[in-house]
C-alpha cells in the first residue's frame, strides 16, 4: 500500500506536486494567522468585559463611603442594589457577614455557579476574575472583599454571561475563515497560473534540449516577449546553442577546407614518390627536382597547418603575450624585413614616437602578411607603403599598394579562411588575412580595407589608444 501510494505521488506532474506543497504550506500559515486573530480578538473583548465588570467594585466602595453616618452597611447595600442600575446585564451579589445574601435582578439564575457560592462565603483578598460554566453557558465571575476601616465586612460578587462573546467569536471566526479561504483559493490559483507559465518555459527548454541532443541544432526555445528570469534563461540558452551551432559549422567547414587543401599537395607528393619508385635510372637532376617538389609541397602543408594552429589559439582568447615595444624601432624592423619580398617602390611613413603594449611577434607577422599580399598585388616598381597614425583615440597601422584593387565580389569574404580572392599566388594557403583579423581582435582592435579598382587597396589594423603606454 505504501509503495502504491508513493507511486501515485510520483506519478503526479511537477506542477501538481508543487501546488499541493504550496497549498498545504499556505493553508497552515493562514490557519496560524487565523488562530492568532481569534485569540487576539477574544483576549481584547474579554479584557473589555473584565474592565466593565470591575468598575462595580470602586462604584460600590465610593457609594458606601458617602452613606449617612447612622446607616449601617447592610441597609446601605440593600438600598444600593435596589436603586443602582447594573450595566451590560451584569448581576451583582452582596453578602454582609451575618445577614442575608442580597442579589440584583436575575441573580437567582446564576446562584448555582460554584464560584459564586465560594466567593460569597469566602471573598478573595483582592478582586479576582474567573470563568465558570452553568448549563453549558460560560460566565465570568468576579469576587472582591468589602472592606471598611481595615475590616472585611463581606463580599461583592459580580457575574456576567460570556455567551455573547462566544457568539461574536464564532462570527469573527466564520468571517475571518471565509476571507482566509478566499485568499487561499486566489493565492493557489495565481500560484498555479505563474507556475504553469514557468513550467511551460522549462518544458520548452527541456524539449528543445532533447531535440538538440538528437542532433537538431537549429531548434530554439524562442520565448519572445518574456523578460523575466525564465525569459532571460531561454534567451541565454538560445544564444549558447547558436554559438555551439556556429562553432560546429565552423569546424565542419574547417575540416572540409583542410581536407580539400591537403588533397592537392598530398597527391603531388604521392605522384612524385611513385615516379621515383618506378624509375630506377633517374639522374641526379631529375631526382633533385622531385625532392624539391616534395619539399615545396611539404612546406606548403606546414605553413597551412601552422596558420590554422595560430588561428585556433587566437580564437580561444588569452593567447597573446603582451610586451611594451618601441613603436618606431618595431615598425622600422618590420619594414626592413619587407624589403626582401620583391622589387617594389617601398615607402615608410612617419611613425609616432610611442611605447605600445603589443604581442610583438604576432603583430609583426600580421603586418608582414599585409605587406606580402601588397607585394603580390603589384608588379615591379609599383608603390607599396607602411604607415602608422595616432588619431581620434586609435592607433592605425596601414599597408597601402597601387595594385589593381579588390573586386566587390571578394570584399565580403577576403578575411575568411582559405580565401585567396583574385590573388595571382594561388599556391598560398589563404590564411593571411584571417590571421591578420584574429591578431587585431585579440588586441581589442579591428581590421578594415579600402579599395578602388585600378588604383589599389589599403588595409588598416586599428588598435585602441589604451595600448599606448605613457613614457616615464
Amino acid at each position: 500500500m505504501l509503495n502504491l501510494r508513493h507511486f501515485h505521488i510520483r506519478a503526479l506532474s511537477t506542477v501538481t506536486r508543487l501546488m499541493l506543497i504550496y497549498a498545504v504550506i499556505s493553508a497552515a500559515a493562514l490557519g496560524l494567522v487565523l488562530t492568532q486573530v481569534i485569540r487576539t480578538y477574544a483576549s481584547h473583548a474579554k479584557s473589555v468585559i473584565i474592565s466593565d465588570l470591575g468598575e462595580e467594585v470602586p462604584g460600590f466602595a465610593n457609594a458606601a463611603n458617602l452613606r449617612p453616618a447612622n446607616e449601617d452597611i447592610y441597609s446601605f447595600a440593600r438600598s444600593y442594589l435596589s436603586s443602582h442600575v447594573v450595566s451590560n446585564q451584569h448581576i451583582l451579589f452582596i453578602n454582609i457577614f451575618g445577614h442575608t445574601v442580597l442579589g440584583s435582578a436575575g441573580s437567582s439564575q446564576v446562584i448555582g455557579l460554584d464560584r459564586v457560592s465560594t466567593f460569597l462565603a469566602s471573598p478573595p483578598r483582592t478582586t479576582t476574575f474567573v470563568t465558570s460554566t452553568l448549563k453549558s453557558t460560560p460566565y465570568l465571575v468576579m469576587g472582591s472583599p468589602i472592606i471598611e476601616n481595615g475590616n472585611v465586612l463581606g463580599s461583592l460578587v459580580g457575574v456576567t454571561s460570556l455567551s455573547e462573546l462566544q457568539r461574536q467569536e464564532g462570527q469573527v471566526m466564520l468571517l475571518a475563515g471565509t476571507e482566509a479561504l478566499v485568499a487561499l483559493i486566489f493565492s493557489i490559483a495565481a500560484g498555479y497560473f505563474l507556475l504553469r507559465r514557468v513550467m511551460h518555459a522549462v518544458g520548452k527548454v527541456t524539449e528543445t534540449a532533447v531535440e538538440i541532443s538528437r542532433g537538431d541544432l537549429d531548434r530554439r526555445i524562442d520565448l519572445r516577449g518574456q523578460s523575466d528570469e525564465v525569459g532571460r534563461l531561454a534567451l541565454a540558452f538560445d544564444e549558447m546553442i547558436s554559438r555551439i551551432s556556429h562553432t560546429m559549422d565552423s569546424q565542419r567547414r574547417l575540416l572540409a577546407d583542410v581536407s580539400h587543401q591537403l588533397k592537392t599537395p598530398l597527391t603531388v607528393i604521392r605522384g612524385n614518390l611513385e615516379l621515383v619508385s618506378r624509375s630506377k635510372d633517374l639522374d641526379k637532376g631529375e631526382l633533385d627536382e622531385v625532392i624539391g617538389v616534395v619539399i615545396s609541397e611539404t612546406d606548403y602543408m606546414k605553413t597551412m597547418l601552422d596558420g590554422l594552429l595560430m588561428l585556433e589559439r587566437m580564437s580561444e582568447g588569452g593567447s597573446i603575450d603582451e610586451q611594451i615595444v618601441d613603436l618606431r624601432s618595431f615598425i622600422s624592423e618590420v619594414f626592413t624585413s619587407a624589403l626582401t619580398l620583391g622589387k617594389r617602390d617601398w615607402h615608410l611613413g612617419d611613425v609616432p614616437d610611442l611605447l605600445v603594449r603589443l604581442d610583438g611577434p604576432k603583430v609583426r607577422g600580421a603586418l608582414l602578411n599585409l605587406l606580402d599580399n601588397a607585394e603580390k598585388a603589384t608588379t615591379e616598381g609599383e608603390f607599396v607603403s607602411l604607415s602608422v597614425v595616432s588619431h581620434n583615440g586609435y592607433l592605425d597601422m596601414s599597408v597601402a599598394d597601387s595594385g589593381s584593387g579588390i573586386g566587390a565580389e571578394y570584399l565580403g569574404r577576403i578575411f575568411e579562411r582559405f580565401e585567396r580572392g583574385s590573388s595571382r599566388d594561388q599556391r598560398g594557403a589563404g590564411l593571411g588575412l584571417a590571421i591578420v583579423q584574429a591578431v587585431a581582435k585579440a588586441h581589442g582592435g579591428t581590421v578594415k580595407v579600402d579599395t578602388v579598382i585600378g588604383s589599389g587597396s589599403t588595409f588598416t589594423m586599428r588598435f585602441p589608444s589604451s595600448r599606448v603606454v605613457p613614457r616615464e
